[in-house]
């Protein structure tokens, strides 16, 4: 009785450790797909850092002079808050002006190149095909999420991040970027005058864009219309590619027990022609600048 007690403990023991890794290495990364990034990043300025230790010095020297006076240290902590208040202010403003200040100069560097490239506006939820800094189509973002990974970046990490325009590295959709019409020439006149028929339009297919971007950033392109039956299938045939690849690396870093971070994503949604307009009029390895 004791070593069949034994045994059942043992193995709950072992079945509930197995569980726990099997969800936390392998079900999670693949569920939430958005764990922290491995994006490398330029070295940040020490300016935040001595304005912290500077400020930190102040309110310790205001700290010693109020305890002579309390009436005086009721006027500084008022006029400490006060401070305390503008300079955070002060330091959005600088932050905003920042962010403004690298979206121009990444607009600039690619207006200077020869081929189109894509503006990601998700502050005015606007997706802007350009080429020498001229639009050539805008699209409105009907829909967007942005990983938790993203957002929890430290707001200079962010700016050095976003510093430079972001290349494609591998990019795959649902719909062919060329598409063209194969006819063979007719021998002869008579039998030119039996194939005489116009060429029928193509179907317009159902759009969905996966692009990879340096910088471990992944880019997904969602039309807002509701696909048909050929065209779900489809997308749904190439979101379980994409999830395939990410069981088979949670796999693998379970055995190894290393796992690499999952590509942060942004996905975003926009009307059916404007995804099309964009995936076909854009250069084989597009770059693209993002403001968020």
């Amino acid at each position: 009785m004791k070593n069949k007690l034994t045994f059942w403990i043992i193995t709950s023991v072992l079945s509930i450790f197995v569980i726990f890794a099997l969800v936390s290495t392998v079900l999670m990364p693949v569920l939430t797909k958005n764990p922290l990034p491995k994006a490398v990043l330029r070295t940040t300025d020490d300016n935040e850092k001595n304005e912290k230790v500077k400020i930190s010095k102040e309110k310790n020297r205001k700290e010693k002079k109020t305890k002579d006076d309390n009436k005086d240290s009721t006027d500084n902590t008022v006029s400490d808050t006060n401070g305390s208040n503008n300079s955070k202010e002060d330091r959005m403003k600088l932050f905003d002006l920042r962010k403004r200040e690298v979206l121009l100069h990444s607009r600039l560097t690619l207006a200077n190149e020869d081929s189109m490239y894509l503006v990601l506006d998700l502050v005015n939820n606007t997706a802007v095909l350009e080429m020498k800094g001229v639009s050539l189509h805008e699209s409105k973002i009907l829909e967007s999420t942005v990983s938790n990974s993203i957002k929890m970046y430290h707001t200079e990490a962010l700016l050095n991040w976003m510093a430079e325009p972001f290349t494609v590295k591998h990019a795959e959709a649902t719909i062919p970027k060329i598409e063209y019409i194969e006819k063979i020439a007719p021998k002869d006149s008579i039998e030119a005058n039996k194939v005489s028929a116009e060429p029928v339009a193509t179907k317009r297919g159902d759009v969905y864009i996966v692009m990879d971007f340096d910088r471990n950033l992944r880019l997904i392109i969602s039309q807002s219309e509701t696909p048909d039956e050929d065209g779900k299938k489809i997308i749904a045939a190439m979101r379980r590619k994409f999830q395939d690849i990410e069981f088979r690396r949670s796999l693998q870093s379970l055995i190894k027990f290393n796992r690499e971070p999952i590509m942060p994503q942004i996905n975003i949604v926009i009307p059916k022609s404007d995804a099309t307009i964009f995936y076909k009029s854009l250069p084989v390895r597009p770059k693209m600048v993002l403001r968020m």
